[in-house]
């Protein structure tokens, strides 16, 4: 049986109340490799699994409405076990926000507060998100993966959740074999239809994804990670922190704090509307490098008061939450083994909207762009070298250049002559 929708509404997104085919074909289209399975729970111990192929499987859906449905996201050769992966299909996330605090918002308030999420952790919507009854779920529906690219798979993955412990991501659905309730079929534990929601219904290229996964958790890429391994190899890399040349975490951070200081400042004490969820997260980012994790919901709720007003307190303990969460794990001088967020101070003045001229007015010490770095250092380099005697090109050949004053005319012989009786090293005043 097919259930109706009773969550029809005008001017819907394309996405919203795909029927249970639709949503099928869309999440499994022909091309690929692999079959789909459907996992059936009649009780709490009698689970069935039926599998078929990409052909079949819009076909029969609808005949398993009735029952507590749930589909494969990724593809299998044969029934669905992690040993028998075909092919990646999507990456997802489980919300379970019925256990954060305001959880008897409607759907919409979450769905709303997920894309306000994205959008300031500069990441693409979902290619569908899903309403399952007590939570949400989003899918980045791929282009098809190998099952060879699993380690990468399960990095990006881990990774994703991590950025979203704060909206209740589940924290176990990070398995290829997991499956989602399927849309019109009922939640029986809250009595409520599942139902597909929004989402860009694109497929997304997983390298692509992936990079914007990782730069939003302030990891490096993996191109980033290419290139440092190359330089390891050929030993150009310092392996230690007293060897590597540049600032510490600590220390760096300790720079944004003071400019996040600066900029509410010139912001008039007040973070305007857009950049409170993004600010209070920097600020407590920056936190769980500087000081111990204790300290952080102290320092957090204490800016908030005075500068982020409007920001409701659940948001305000799922960024407190979050960064706690990061300050616990493991700590590393590598960003790439550091369990904690690592964003560049290009990256703060990105998302904060900082331009260089202003981090200049404002005397910035790390919140600018890496044009502005680079010019910056260039300066300082400058600097230093007319400190330790340096004079400029012209400066230079004014004094040295032979060629020009041609000096062996006024000696009366010749240039070859000149050179070979050494009188290009005596100094003029000699």
């Amino acid at each position: 049986m097919k259930h109706l929708s009773t969550n029809q509404h005008d001017n819907a997104p394309a996405a919203a109340d795909l029927t249970a085919a639709d949503y099928i074909r869309l999440l499994h289209p022909t091309d690929g490799v692999g079959k789909v399975s459907f996992v059936l729970i009649r009780s709490r111990n009698e689970t069935i699994t039926k599998t078929y192929s990409v052909d079949t499987a819009p076909v029969i859906v609808d005949a398993l409405l009735d029952e507590s449905t749930y589909v494969s996201l990724n593809r299998f050769n044969g029934p669905r076990t992690s040993s028998r992966l075909a092919q990646f299909n999507a990456l997802y996330l489980d919300l379970d926000v019925h256990t954060l605090p305001g959880s008897n918002q409607l759907p919409d308030h979450w769905a709303g507060s997920f894309a306000s999420d994205l959008r300031a952790k500069n990441l693409p919507q979902p290619s569908v998100l899903i309403s399952t009854g007590r939570g949400l779920a989003a899918i980045w529906l791929l282009e098809p993966l190998p099952a060879k690219a699993r380690s990468r798979w399960s990095a990006t993955m881990q990774a994703l959740i991590k950025l979203f412990r704060h909206m209740g991501a589940d924290s176990a659905c990070s398995d290829c074999a997991r499956v989602f309730r399927v849309p019109g079929t009922i939640n029986l534990k809250s009595g409520t239809e599942v139902r597909t929601m929004d989402g860009t219904l694109r497929r997304y290229k997983f390298d692509v994804l992936s990079d914007c996964i990782f730069i939003a958790s302030g990891r490096p890429t993996r191109r980033k990670l290419k290139e440092i391994r190359q330089l390891k190899k050929k030993g150009t890399v310092a392996t230690t922190q007293e060897n590597r040349r540049g600032l510490t975490p600590k220390a760096r951070f300790t720079m944004i704090a003071r400019d996040l200081d600066k900029i509410v400042v010139h912001w008039g004490g007040r973070v305007p509307l857009g950049h409170r969820n993004t600010f209070l997260h920097l600020l407590a980012t920056c936190l769980t490098h500087t000081g111990p994790a204790s300290e952080i919901e102290t320092h957090v709720r204490r800016i908030a008061a005075v500068a982020v007003l409007d920001l409701s307190g659940r948001e305000i303990s799922g960024i407190i939450k979050s960064a706690e969460t990061k300050a616990q794990e493991s700590c590393s001088s590598d960003p790439g083994l550091d369990g904690r967020l690592h964003y560049s101070g290009a990256k703060v003045a990105e998302l904060l909207n900082i331009s260089d001229s202003l981090a200049c007015e404002l005397s910035l010490e790390q919140t600018f762009s890496e044009t502005e770095r680079a010019r910056r250092k260039a300066g300082r380099e400058r600097n230093r070298r007319r400190d330790q005697g340096a004079c400029s090109r012209e400066e230079w050949l004014a004094i040295n250049s032979a060629s020009r004053g041609k000096p062996w005319q006024l000696a009366g012989i010749s240039r070859s002559k000149w050179y070979e009786q050494g009188h290009h090293k005596i100094s003029p005043s000699q």
